[in-house]
């Protein structure tokens, strides 16, 4: 178990990457059959309101948010 006291979630069929319109529109011409794409490498903080209050997100979809950066925006936006 990864101990953070915050929701983790799984999106195998795009609904919440849709809702927030992250699907990379680029890579979805190369989508094989029965997969649905691919996101936007992003990571989002929610506070307990639900409002997006930190959103990072890469320009490169191999590339992921740079775990410090996230530590930082947690303990900064958090504490």
């Amino acid at each position: 178990m990864h101990g953070l006291k915050a929701t983790m979630i799984s999106d195998s069929n795009l609904e919440i990457i849709d809702l927030f319109g992250l699907r990379n529109q680029n890579l979805n011409n190369f989508r094989l059959p029965g997969r649905p794409g691919l996101p936007v490498p992003t990571t989002i903080l929610v506070n307990e309101q639900g409002k997006v209050i930190w959103i990072d997100q890469s320009d490169n979809y191999a590339a992921r948010s740079n775990p410090l950066l996230i530590k930082g925006a947690i303990k900064e936006l958090f504490a």
